[in-house]
């Protein structure tokens, strides 16, 4: 009898390992997300694409089962592949929110969230007419962590008058989460200018 037992618990353990979800992400998506950007016109996508898929890989692997985060995972990935990047950049973003991480995971959640950041400015800014180099300097320093080094970029681009309405709620999406307060500060000089004056 005791024999059984131990057998219908192997069993219910195993079963029970194929139902749980590592919290890597879909290698499906992963492969799927590295042709695509590999195959665009922009060479600088497929490397940062690379490193990107890497963190994901590298957070997935340090937390184990966690249905949660693979989620978000695979929903950053299924959206930069299909071109919804502001969804991507809320996915990525939430990786943080209510989740219980260790210091190293932290550093690589947050990772994550440059790194898509980063491949999204890279993709839909670095043609924006007069803004090349930052740009250039934006997706560096979100690569290297660098992040107030993003702010000045950042805040020229976001203030580009060559940008489509598309592109303007992208880039405040960044901004907001790297310059919070960035749009009162706008406001505050767009009011300035309009005294007389000014």
């Amino acid at each position: 009898m005791k024999k059984l037992f131990v057998l219908f618990t192997a069993v219910a353990i195993v079963c029970g390992a194929n139902q749980t979800a590592f919290a890597q992400a879909d290698p499906g998506l992963v492969a799927k997300f590295l042709d695509t950007a590999k195959a665009a016109k922009d060479s600088q996508l497929g490397p940062i694409a690379s490193e990107l898929t890497g963190k994901m890989q590298s957070l997935g692997a340090s937390l184990g089962v966690n249905d949660a985060i693979k989620s978000k995972l695979d929903d950053t990935l299924k959206s930069l592949t299909g071109g919804k990047d502001t969804a991507a950049l809320t996915s990525a973003f939430d990786l943080v929110k209510g989740a219980k991480f260790t210091p190293d995971q932290m550093g690589l959640a947050k990772q994550v969230g440059n790194l898509a950041s980063a491949f999204v400015v890279q993709k839909n800014f670095a043609s924006l007419e007069g803004a090349q180099g930052d740009v250039a300097t934006l997706v560096s320093s979100l690569r290297e962590g660098k992040l107030t080094a993003c702010v000045s970029p950042l805040k020229n681009v976001a203030s580009n008058t060559h940008m489509t309405d598309g592109q303007k709620q992208l880039i405040g999406t960044v901004a907001d989460k790297y310059a919070p307060g960035w749009r009162t500060a706008k406001g505050a000089m767009d009011a300035v200018k309009k005294l007389p004056g000014f």
